[in-house]
């Protein structure tokens, strides 16, 4: 039987792309915050032990989240960088659990609309490479030539997937590879990418076109349609 997990939740981030007045994880979405929205999923989830929200060392916006002072939800200082945060957020999980090779998930702020079935297929999916939610290519996907924008080659797109989130790995291990990569001065933009350069395979769980990342001012109208939808489609939604 699965055991319940933990997800880290990096929330420490400007959003500068978004262009806008505060953190973007802060705008609202459907009368709540982006945030706020994003943490929801998971408490409402059964085979969630706890939720890790890592925050910026000046946030004034935190302490107003509903989620400030729920039972189940623990915030950290996050670092200058999304690896920095989560390194953190896997230190302090450490530190209250003991546990090191328990999995712990990793999902984005910005990722409000992570349905609970698609949550269901990365919490049940078991692998000793650990797992990610993508999604394979639709498009056709150029590779430009280094420093300008000309096509140098098209990529087969039958082997192109976007990766989302979350993301599952041993606690310790994931720790470790971040520390690694760290070390070696390697840009990490996910998890994954941290335990590809410790020579792990991690596994592709099939993840939702709904589930994306809110990054520039038209992401946002598009979830605001996204959760319209889903809400009509879902008894369960909470609004």
């Amino acid at each position: 039987m699965t055991s319940a997990l933990w997800v880290i939740i990096p929330a420490a981030g400007v959003g500068q792309r978004m262009q806008a007045d505060c953190p973007k994880q802060y705008l609202s979405l459907a009368g709540q915050t982006i945030l706020d929205r994003t943490i929801d999923i998971f408490i409402s989830h059964p085979m969630i032990a706890g939720v890790l929200v890592g925050v910026g060392e000046a946030d004034e916006y935190w302490p107003d989240s509903k989620w400030y002072q729920h039972k189940s939800v623990h915030s950290f200082v996050g670092g200058k960088e999304r690896s920095d945060t989560v390194q953190a957020g896997l230190k302090y999980l450490l530190n209250l659990t003991g546990l090191k090779q328990q999995e712990v998930l990793v999902h984005d702020a910005a990722r409000p609309l992570l349905t609970h079935a698609a949550l269901d297929r990365i919490i049940d999916h078991a692998s000793d490479q650990g797992a990610l939610l993508a999604m394979p290519s639709k498009d056709t996907v150029k590779r430009q030539v280094s420093g300008s924008q000309v096509v140098e080659t098209t990529l087969d797109r039958n082997t192109i997937w976007l990766a989302q989130t979350p993301q599952k790995f041993p606690l310790q291990t994931l720790l470790d590879a971040l520390d690694k990569a760290q070390s070696a001065g390697v840009v990490i933009t996910d998890e994954c990418s941290a335990m590809e350069f410790s020579g792990w395979h991690p596994d592709l769980v099939v993840g939702e076109s709904s589930n994306i990342k809110i990054t520039l001012p038209e992401d946002l109208l598009i979830a605001e349609a996204l959760f319209s939808y889903l809400c009509h489609s879902n008894t369960e939604c909470k609004t």
